[in-house]
């Protein structure tokens, strides 16, 4: 297959390559939109949370037993088959009515993806020659990475322009663009197969795995970190991992040779793919939604806000593949974690009242950093790898990058759940003591706080739709016509009880003229306090939300900066 024509190579790379950012792109694409569909499916953040985790567990689970499918039955009929579940599960999902509905078709989306990767990536290999085969790495490795960073700042404009069901019909055209390309360039006639023994009980011990783990890390927060299903969902899933490990030394065909382990730069890469991905996934995860719900930009503006990391990360990753030989691994791989947690402590601190300059240089610079850690990671940890050693390489540095977002998802999306709740109930409290020093009697500051109690505590405690939106109760002008003409019936009745008779109509209209000045006067003294106080609570709850969102990488910054560690266990040669 190696003796085809150059036209040819190159447009089976570049559709291999799209394959690659598509099935990727999908992990990260309907972040931006979460709030839209929770508002749709009226659910909680963390039920929602499983649509991103079901597809990359079962992504990250299955990609290497469904990829082994290629040399049972033939790539590229694999490939294509592939093509048309992922175009399925994305009807599905695009269609989706609930909550249920779309996992499921998430999950079959899952199924294609695992299976179209390792066939497209082994497809780009096979074509290349040896000479060719880094390069051809390399922009599989850019074009994937990609998908990742790109999927918020993409959904954002499909969700500004068209419903959310768009970002996943999106997909209807593109992969039906790729299935012409595959039926044109690639033939499924007289491809190579061999008998294969799938790992079946491997197989099921890491999505076991992978499901108890995540489980954990987005109930943690609601059930409490000690608690008893916390705890059994943690140590069910190490028990699990366990297992899979002690299956996969015995069995003769495991899903991950445990030889890759004995390569120092292998299990270095391992490391620092985590690393990166799970800071990737709590900056594609988290922002967005800070930016449209807590500074109130539009999705296309937020996508806008962010794209400067995606720009980043496609420069700086091939250049940091460049460099391979040149600078030590250690030393670039060093680089990247040190920028990564720069950039991260830097979004801990940061603040856009005046100007998203701050934001800018936080994109590029944690577009630098995962550029420096996962260009020679991906490169460097299979350098040495050749035959199955180097397929099988390939797929657990994909599978451990999926991991990776599904650890800062989960354990993100949770955390940020818990704050959220935290902040309205703290804000709800505040706002009690605020509306008490309101000169109101009892009835109506009991309506306002009933008010704001539906709207900060009753409501969806998580749901980062309503983060700032306290209405203002003031006395409206039906509500003063009221209180004059109720006020003015009391003073007309006691003058007319204390002289013992009717008052004349120029009395009357002189007691209402009275009377109107006097309400007036204290409703718009009342008004302004209760405006006031409104404004008191909106900045509380802004600022209490702020603080939910980047606290968060308060507590991400040190682990990063602490990652720098791995860098040891790179060999001390140049790759």
């Amino acid at each position: 297959m190696k003796n085809i024509s150059s036209g040819k190579k190159t447009a089976i790379i570049i559709t291999m390559s799209i394959i690659g950012f598509l099935v990727i792109l999908d992990t990260s694409i309907m972040n931006i939109t979460l709030p839209k569909i929770q508002t749709a499916f009226n659910v909680s953040l963390n039920d929602l949370s499983w649509s991103i985790n079901i597809y990359a567990i079962l992504f990250a689970s299955l990609l290497i037993p469904l990829g082994r499918l290629g040399d049972m039955f033939g790539r590229v009929k694999l490939l294509n088959i592939a093509l048309l579940t992922f175009l399925i599960g994305s009807i599905v999902s695009g269609t989706s009515s609930n909550l249920t509905i779309l996992l499921i078709g998430r999950t079959i989306q899952s199924i294609g993806a695992a299976t179209m990767l390792p066939a497209a990536m082994l497809i780009s290999l096979n074509i290349a020659t040896k000479e060719e085969r880094s390069k051809v790495v390399a922009i599989l490795g850019v074009t994937q990475a990609l998908g990742s960073a790109m999927g918020p700042a993409i959904g954002g404009i499909i969700s500004q322009f068209f419903d959310w069901h768009w970002v996943f019909l999106i997909n209807i055209p593109i992969v039906i663009i790729l299935l012409m390309s595959t039926l044109s360039t690639l033939s499924m006639k007289n491809e190579l197969t061999k008998s294969v023994k799938l790992d079946t009980i491997g197989t099921s011990l890491i999505v076991g795995t992978l499901l108890l783990m995540t489980s954990a890390l987005v109930n943690g927060r609601d059930w409490g970190w000690t608690s008893f299903r916390t705890l059994g969902c943690g140590i069910s899933s190490i028990v699990l991992f366990l297992l899979f490990i002690v299956c996969e030394v015995r069995t003769k065909d495991p899903i991950i040779p445990m030889n890759l382990f004995k390569n120092r730069d292998f299990v270095a890469s391992i490391a620092s793919i985590l690393v990166a991905f799970i800071t990737l996934a709590s900056f594609i995860g988290i922002l967005p939604t800070y930016l449209t719900k807590v500074t109130d930009v539009s999705q296309l503006k937020a996508a806008f806000l962010i794209t400067p990391m995606s720009i980043a990360l496609l420069i700086f990753n091939p250049l940091s593949i460049a460099l391979i030989g040149k600078i030590s691994n250690r030393i670039l791989v060093g680089i990247g974690i040190f920028a990564s947690g720069t950039g991260i402590y830097m979004l801990s601190n940061l603040n856009v009242t005046n100007n998203w300059n701050q934001l800018y240089i936080i994109d590029i610079i944690i577009g630098f950093g995962i550029g420096f850690i996962s260009g020679p990671a991906l490169t460097v940890g299979i350098a040495e790898l050749q035959g199955t050693e180097l397929t099988a390489g390939q797929n657990v540095l994909n599978v451990m990058r999926n991991i990776g977002i599904i650890i800062g998802m989960a354990f993100f999306l949770s955390m940020l759940s818990g704050n959220i709740t935290d902040a309205k109930h703290e804000t709800y409290n505040y706002a009690v003591g605020q509306v008490n020093k309101i000169d109101l009697p009892h009835s109506s500051k009991t309506k306002i706080k009933n008010k704001l109690h539906d709207k900060l505590i009753s409501s969806d405690n998580n749901n980062v739709n309503t983060p700032s939106k306290v209405e203002s109760n003031t006395i409206n002008d039906s509500k003063r016509n009221e209180l004059i003409n109720e006020t003015y019936t009391k003073v007309v009745a006691q003058k007319q009880m204390a002289l013992g008779m009717s008052l004349p109509p120029a009395a009357k209209a002189e007691i209402r003229q009275t009377v109107t000045t006097a309400v007036n006067k204290k409703v718009n003294k009342l008004n302004r306090e209760i405006r006031h106080t409104t404004r008191r609570i909106k900045n509380h709850l802004h600022d209490k939300l702020t603080d939910s969102f980047l606290n968060l990488y308060a507590i991400e910054y040190p682990l990063v900066l602490a990652s720098l560690v791995i860098v040891f266990i790179f060999k001390r040669k140049h790759a």
